[in-house]
């Protein structure tokens, strides 16, 4: 699943990992003979998406992979009328503009055969959020209050896990939410009492609307905290330029460039040595 905001770099999209066995073929993109090997050796094509919510470090953090690799920096924004909602389209993405594309949760066995991840570059949590000022922690929400959570993420997983292991009487309701944005506006409205989001989403949208101020995260106790780590995708056949990045973000990691990226804009994450 790609890092956004919708559940898109952190999820690709949701349906990424509804259909990755269905597409353990290559895809099949029309004319793909037209796609040649792109000349311009010496440049690192990297693509971010504008849906997601680490856009703003994720520009940062290509920039200095490419310059770790002595490359020109070549940055291409993938928005929403840009990408499908298909394997297919990625497929031709890759094939037409991407070496490599930032933005992906690194889920073990989530995606197609014909594409490859990167070691991780940073790691960010699930959070609990709520508005109520004595909360502490998701065990002093009451029994009454519901917990909305955006739908298919390992940390709404686990949580349906962790209640279907609870009584009738000790157990929360879930509210499933169709998005991070989805959740914390339900939460500001008084129709749940925490939301269960992903941090980077809310850093984002708390940048954005200052209505979502004054949510506040809260520990995640009983429950053990979630975290996700995330890196980028290059297209399988290409371990050369898979293993080159791998080496640069060791190394981006090692000397300090991630986090001192990630820390430039306060972004809640931490560099993955």
């Amino acid at each position: 699943m790609r890092s956004g905001t919708t559940g898109a770099a952190a999820t690709l999209l949701a349906c990424l990992l509804c259909a990755s066995a269905s597409y353990a073929q290559t895809p099949f993109v029309p004319d793909e003979w037209k796609y040649g090997k792109r000349q311009d050796s010496a440049t690192l094509h990297y693509c971010v998406d504008a849906r997601d919510p680490d856009l703003p470090v994720a520009r940062k953090i290509g920039q200095a992979i490419a310059s770790a690799l002595l490359l020109q920096p070549k940055e291409h924004v993938i928005g929403e009328n840009v990408v499908g909602e298909t394997l297919d389209s990625l497929y031709e993405i890759f094939l037409g503009t991407c070496d490599v594309y930032l933005g992906f949760k690194l889920i073990p066995d989530a995606y197609p055969e014909w594409m490859k991840v990167t070691r991780p570059y940073y790691r960010a949590s699930y959070l609990f959020t709520a508005v109520e000022p004595g909360w502490r922690s998701l065990a002093d929400l009451p029994k009454s209050q519901a917990i909305g959570s955006t739908m298919g993420t390992s940390a709404d997983l686990r949580l349906i896990q962790y209640l279907q292991a609870l009584s009738p009487a000790e157990r929360w309701s879930r509210f499933p939410m169709s998005s991070d944005q989805a959740a914390l506006k339900a939460l500001t409205n008084g129709t749940i009492g925490v939301a269960l989001v992903w941090g980077p989403a809310l850093w984002a949208l708390q940048r954005s609307d200052a209505g979502l101020a004054k949510i506040r995260q809260l520990s995640p106790n009983p429950l053990p905290a979630a975290t996700a780590d995330v890196g980028a995708a290059v297209l399988a056949n290409e371990s050369f330029l898979r293993n080159s990045i791998d080496r640069a973000i060791a190394s981006l990691t090692g000397d300090g460039t991630i986090q001192a990226i990630l820390d430039s804009d306060k972004f809640p994450a931490t560099a993955v040595k």
